[in-house]
């Protein structure tokens, strides 16, 4: 059974009286001990789909399940205690952290939710200081106040106080975007040393998708509230499946390169009118007929590999047809010639 299992996710919003699917059936998986990192351009809903996973948004349709539970909206009584199990590390270090209260108290905020039984306030002091030695900062820093830290500091202690409550998930929500690159680099490492040691899972959210490259077991492609692409770290970037995900690693840039590569050609379209058939191909360099007027399927096109591309339909079909005893070997013009997956 898997850590956490999201099936068709759907997240609406209402604006100026329209429907917006900031989430359109998002479906991805995490395991204990495994770091998935959840990529794409702003605006494509991965915080919205971070959200959901942890309850803080509703869904619409499909479902979200921890450890086999379905996890269900936050509301004004108590989460179950099972459900505590998830946890969030913000973006934002300065404004994740109550400016008014000592850091040792919020982190044993989070001790508090994560037990039964609370700790008399001796071991609850020694449990915090061992919790700040853990992401690499000094037991004493427990007394100090949050504008005391550095941006990296602030983040190691939102770290603590998330392992406090003794998660099986942590959310790491663009955890490292506001950081400096070393601190980015510094507390990535940290997270990475976290999952090993603690055997919980981790998605990892984020921008640099060299970062996610380094840290990540499985790499998922998010395009305009849907999952296009999933697999392993290694060989979405190598041989990624997808148009988009091979516009995103091409986009990084590079000691060999010859200067900047191009952006991706438009803007994400808005969530409130989507385009009809594949939600990417007004910006793909690869559509063809079918991809303005029908919605492909997420096909497995390797081991673990799965992209959601009308190109692996097609190519997909024809090997079935190749395959079949009354086949005739049929050609498609239609269909790239290069061998190159799309």
């Amino acid at each position: 059974m898997s850590l956490v299992t999201v099936e068709d996710a759907e997240v609406v919003y209402h604006r100026r009286g329209q429907a917006v699917r900031a989430v359109a059936g998002a479906s991805l998986t995490v395991e204990r001990g495994e770091v998935v990192g959840l990529v794409g351009e702003s605006g494509c809903g991965k915080s919205t789909l971070a959200k959901a996973i942890l309850g803080l948004v509703p869904l619409a349709a499909g479902s979200v399940h921890f450890e086999g539970e379905p996890v269900v909206p936050l509301g004004r009584g108590p989460r179950s205690r099972s459900l505590r199990g998830m946890q969030m590390v913000f973006q934002d270090p300065y404004s994740s952290l109550n400016p008014r209260r000592r850091v040792g108290d919020q982190i044993a905020d989070g001790i508090e939710l994560g037990t039964d039984d609370p700790p008399r306030a001796a071991e609850r002091r020694t449990l915090v200081g061992e919790l700040l030695e853990r992401v690499g900062l000094p037991p004493e820093f427990a007394r100090r106040y949050p504008h005391e830290f550095s941006g990296g500091q602030r983040q190691r202690i939102a770290i603590a106080r998330a392992l406090a409550a003794r998660p099986r998930l942590i959310v790491a929500d663009e955890a490292i975007s506001a950081l400096d690159v070393s601190a980015q680099a510094s507390i990535a490492n940290l997270l990475a040393s976290l999952v090993a040691d603690l055997d919980m899972g981790l998605l990892f959210i984020s921008h640099d998708l060299g970062i996610v490259r380094q840290l990540s077991d499985r790499i998922a492609v998010m395009y305009l509230g849907e999952v296009v692409e999933t697999g392993p770290a290694e060989d979405v970037w190598a041989r990624s499946a997808h148009p988009y995900g091979r516009a995103l690693i091409g986009a990084i840039p590079s000691v060999s390169s010859r200067g900047l590569p191009d952006d991706l050609p438009g803007d994400v379209p808005d969530p409130a009118a989507p385009p009809t058939g594949c939600r990417f191909h007004p910006r793909c360099p690869r559509a063809f007929e079918p991809c303005a007027g029908e919605v492909p399927a997420l096909l497995e096109v390797a081991p673990g590999h799965r992209a959601a591309c009308h190109l692996h339909t097609r190519s997909a079909s024809l090997a079935a047809a190749v395959a079949s005893p009354d086949s005739t070997h049929p050609t498609d013009s239609t269909h790239p010639t290069d061998g190159t997956p799309s």
